[in-house]
């Protein structure tokens, strides 16, 4: 097999990034040509993605050509660092009572706290009341920073009245992400 010297410029089409390669002219004998054993290291940069860290990965595909002579294509995937997250505030309104029938309101704050968008839907478990919350925002994900705030109420008991206090918990959870009970 014979192996012939070609003539720059090198150039990398890769799906993802533009890539920058040096001028043959700079490497090995610098006589211009990419000779037999000499090589280039192109260069490129590519800017993370929501999509990317929900999908778990990236994978770019890049092929060289010089002087009409194109490599093979390669690969390469860098795996995502997923953190899904959920964080839950709960308020009561009022935060007293003094009769039975009194009705307290609650609200719980669920932000997505996390580096991955999460499913729909928002579910709120308390041990006390049933509670309700609004679908996610129009794509049917809860991403990374987006809150929603979901409700519900209860009715003051004699038992309650008695007690002199009504604790309750509840936990947050989307897409298989659960929040640690707030009370």
């Amino acid at each position: 097999m014979l192996f012939r010297s070609l003539a720059g410029p090198v150039t990398v089409d890769d799906d993802k990034a533009l890539v920058t390669c040096p001028d043959v002219s700079t490497v090995g004998n610098l006589d211009g040509f990419l000779d037999p054993g000499e090589s280039v290291t192109c260069t490129a940069s590519y800017t993370i993605t929501q999509d990317d860290l929900n999908a778990g990965f990236v994978t770019n595909l890049a092929t060289a050509s010089a002087d009409g002579t194109d490599s093979n294509q390669d690969d390469e995937t860098v795996n995502a660092d997923q953190n899904p997250s959920l964080t839950l505030v709960k308020t009561a309104d009022p935060t007293s009572y003094s009769a039975v029938d009194d009705v307290i309101s609650y609200s719980y704050l669920v932000t997505n706290n996390g580096n991955v968008s999460l499913a729909g839907p928002v579910t709120v478990d308390d041990d006390k009341a049933l509670v309700t919350c609004p679908d996610v925002d129009l794509d049917g994900f809860l991403d990374p920073g987006e809150s929603v705030t979901c409700t519900a109420s209860y009715t003051i008991t004699q038992d309650d009245l008695n007690a002199g206090f009504v604790t309750n918990l509840a936990t947050a959870s989307a897409d298989g992400t659960d929040f640690n009970q707030d009370d």
